[in-house]
């Protein structure tokens, strides 16, 4: 990757910007917990990682919809009944998926020098939510609902990279997800970086392998700056 080319550095943003771990969490611990049985942060977050990815590999629906199909999929795989008319908790509560400590400090950086993009599985007017907390104004916002799938569709790519007119080498994708992001934009010949939020094992996968790895945005901010030579 020739650092020097970069315009425009692409987002995933839920588990990248925003820490909808966290958020997920801390809303449907308690929600879940309610039925008398206790289920810990972790199984819930599994719960829902499983149930995102398969609702979002079947034909296209808001993510307002997956997101209440998700909760009464977790209430389902746990054993318990819920109210159906609450099953729309996490969009409902949405304006509590709050960013990670190091995201609008360092957009702000990086807006200094670059254009920024938002490439999302989300819909426009929850991302409308997302956009309104942090100060920062993005140049491009590709939203699963505007081009009707979800990452890690090609599409998604495909179509992004049409908006921003940018050769291959002009552009870097920065995420926390190797199976939403990092593979197919490795396909399609992208910049990758890898924000490995998580502290995840090294990966195997020559097709996951991303040409850049961070453990936070700050570090990114700081080896962009370092191989472009820009303040």
């Amino acid at each position: 990757m020739d650092y020097s080319k970069i315009k425009l550095l692409s987002f995933d943003c839920y588990g990248t910007l925003i820490d909808w771990q966290k958020s997920v969490q801390d809303i449907l611990e308690p929600f879940f917990n309610q039925s008398g049985v206790t289920f810990s942060r972790e199984e819930i977050f599994e719960a829902f990682l499983g149930a995102d990815r398969k609702m979002e590999a079947d034909k296209y629906l808001p993510y307002r919809e997956i997101l209440s199909e998700i909760v009464l999929m977790i209430a389902d795989d746990f054993r318990i009944s819920i109210d159906p008319s609450t099953r729309y908790i996490l969009s409902d509560r949405f304006v509590e998926w709050m960013p990670f400590a190091d995201t609008v400090e360092n957009l702000k950086l990086l807006k200094q020098n670059y254009k920024l993009a938002i490439i999302s599985n989300v819909d426009d007017e929850l991302f409308s939510i997302t956009n309104s907390l942090p100060d920062i104004e993005f140049d491009h916002i590709v939203t699963a609902e505007q081009l009707e799938s979800y990452k890690p569709d090609w599409n998604n790519f495909v179509k992004a990279g049409e908006r921003f007119r940018l050769e291959p080498a002009e552009r870097l994708h920065v995420a926390q997800s190797i199976y939403h992001d990092i593979v197919p934009a490795n396909k399609l010949d992208w910049n990758t970086a890898w924000v490995n939020r998580y502290n995840e094992s090294e990966r195997t996968d020559p097709r996951e392998f991303p040409d850049l790895e961070v453990p936070d945005l700050a570090s990114l901010v700081k080896i962009l700056r370092m191989e472009s030579g820009l303040s």
